[in-house]
């Protein structure tokens, strides 16, 4: 049986960053809101909008708000974009950010749970030897994809997205951090900016709205990236385009 070659990393991050330019308002009306309401929600809970910058943030805090960024916000801004990516390289269609969104929020659920299934193999790989947590981390990353474009759904989707990185987990990790730094770096020199802004008037409010805007700009640009990557690793595996 052929297979399709992969193309280089550089050919990927140049068709994400077109995609990413073109669609970008579509892009930002999908996560904005997302964002807007998992961060607002938190920072009230957590009373940040209350607190000041020099207020020493507790480990709890932190955990929390991971938790949130990882079982919330990035499953459901996936499952939206990943429809996005998938219709515009079937046949050029761009679903409407209402349908997206609908559809979305409606996939959360099938594809929290091969999340929390990820987070909790990374997590124990991670805690015995360093090596399995990050074979793993890359080797589930695309267990969102699986549920949007394949229909996947729990541990299926776990060993759906192990499947297709079989094989190719260096090229994939190679794709991933490629991604997550190139986004990465931006988006630490636009935090620290508010940072500092937040130090001079002691407000951690404008924290929290400088994380809004950074991971609205940003977090598109990643899952744009791996779903593409994602469609090239099914193309390689000669599997039925999605419908």
């Amino acid at each position: 049986m052929s297979y399709q070659p992969l193309q280089p990393v550089g050919a990927l991050l140049s068709r994400t960053f077109a995609f990413y330019r073109e669609h970008l308002r579509l892009a930002v009306a999908l996560t904005f809101p997302v964002v807007a309401v998992v961060d607002v929600i938190l920072a009230a809970g957590l009373g940040e909008f209350t607190a000041g910058v020099h207020q020493k943030a507790s480990t709890a805090d932190f955990w929390v708000e991971l938790a949130a960024d990882l079982f919330v916000t990035v499953p459901i801004v996936t499952a939206m974009l990943a429809q996005v990516v998938v219709g515009e390289r079937r046949d050029g269609t761009v679903p409407p950010a209402r349908r997206a969104a609908e559809d979305g929020l409606e996939l959360f659920v099938p594809a929290l749970i091969p999340v929390v299934i990820y987070a909790i193999g990374v997590a124990i790989g991670g805690s015995f030897l360093v090596i399995p947590g990050v074979y793993l981390y890359f080797s589930w990353y695309f267990v969102v994809q699986a549920v949007v474009v394949d229909g996947a759904r729990g541990f299926g989707a776990v060993m759906t997205s192990a499947a297709l990185v079989r094989g190719h987990w260096w090229h994939t990790a190679g794709v991933v951090v490629c991604l997550e730094v190139l986004i990465g770096i931006p988006a630490l020199i636009v935090s620290t900016g508010f940072m500092a802004i937040a130090s001079l008037v002691d407000s951690e409010a404008i924290t929290v709205l400088g994380s809004v805007l950074v991971d609205t700009a940003a977090l598109p640009f990643v899952v744009i990236g791996a779903t593409l990557y994602y469609l090239e690793l099914r193309g390689r595996a000669q599997l039925p385009a999605p419908r």
